[in-house]
């Protein structure tokens, strides 16, 4: 039988360790490139050496991974969720190595148990939500699903001169009731349509996907002045629900109140961990009435505080970032 190899995912004070039975190399190499960082927020992987300490006294999160053939698609054996301080989660799965493009299920259930973990260390992951650094040094939340103008948004700050700091998934810390954004991913994917419909001048992009989209590095191309923000966090000034595409004309703003500002809150802290943002075959919830409490306390709160700040952006792109940037609908 081959040998347990032990790894640890590191990620803003959270850890999870995979406990791989054979081909372990090949697990690591699925973790290396830019298609897990365009999801999971910024991580390091490294061995473990020594002996392997169980739950729950060992990592805040293991994954026992039976490395499957190719013909065996990814499966969630069984798991156990621990509550209970310094206990740790455990989780049973069967799949082969990740890849992009092949085998994609394993990175988003390696986010859904970060998320957990995030939520545990008493911070809340926003998916679908990018951030951008305004001059006055405070943040804007830009939150929306697929294709509503997220990473156009970015790449405009980015050709401005801006910094973007997180794309697609985004960890926020409340402090005294309000959003302080603390991490999140920091691969940027675009569509190039961006720069030849607003004439953007971008840094060149080492990669594309396969569908063509440009792949930037964030901490690169901001010289990393968006490493040095999220150390210290950024308050967030305000929230905007984008609804943005390359045929708008100008742009406008209407606020959200009452229960619209909780129930959009709700979506994008929970959608992760919740298991309601999709990944084959498919994904469970990891909630346990303590993450719920917390979850729905953090989310009465913000939507509190944020109150006359919450914002839905209809429009094209750029007339969209003016107005956001400018605050020109308040």
């Amino acid at each position: 039988m081959p040998a347990i190899e032990a790894f640890r995912l590191n990620s803003y004070g959270v850890t999870v360790e995979f406990r791989v039975r054979g081909r372990a190399s090949e697990v690591v190499r699925g973790f290396n490139g830019s298609f897990p960082k365009r999801y999971l927020p910024t991580f390091d992987l490294a061995p473990v050496s020594g002996a392997l300490i169980p739950t729950p006294r060992g990592p805040q999160a293991i994954i026992h991974w039976d490395l499957s053939g190719g013909g065996t698609p990814f499966r969630i054996r069984r798991f156990v969720l621990r509550d209970g301080a310094g206990e740790g989660d455990e989780y049973w799965i069967e799949s082969p190595p990740p890849a992009p493009y092949v085998n994609e299920s394993p990175y988003f259930f390696v986010l859904q148990a970060l998320s957990r973990l995030y939520v545990k260390n008493r911070r809340l992951l926003f998916t679908d939500t990018v951030t951008v650094l305004r001059d006055d040094g405070e943040a804007v939340m830009l939150l929306g699903h697929p294709h509503t103008g997220k990473s156009t948004l970015l790449a405009m700050t980015l050709a401005e001169g801006g910094v973007p700091l997180t794309t697609e998934n985004t960890l926020v810390e409340v402090r005294d009731g309000e959003a302080w954004v603390v991490g999140g991913t920091g691969v940027l994917v675009y569509d190039p349509r961006a720069g030849e419909v607003y004439g953007l001048k971008l840094p060149e992009g080492e990669e594309t996907t396969r569908h063509g989209y440009v792949i930037l590095d964030l901490d690169k191309v901001t010289s990393g002045a968006r490493a040095e923000a999220l150390a210290k966090g950024v308050r967030v000034a305000g929230m905007y629900v984008l609804h943005c595409s390359f045929i708008s004309k100008g742009a406008e703003a209407k606020p959200l109140k009452g229960r619209k500002v909780a129930k959009t809150l709700w979506h994008f802290t929970t959608a992760v961990i919740r298991g309601t943002d999709y990944y084959e075959p498919y994904p469970p919830s990891l909630t346990t009435p303590p993450i719920d409490r917390f979850m729905a306390s953090a989310t009465e709160g913000l939507s509190k505080q944020y109150s006359g700040r919450v914002w839905e952006v209809f429009g094209s792109h750029s007339e969209a970032l003016k107005l956001i940037l400018n605050a020109k609908h308040k």
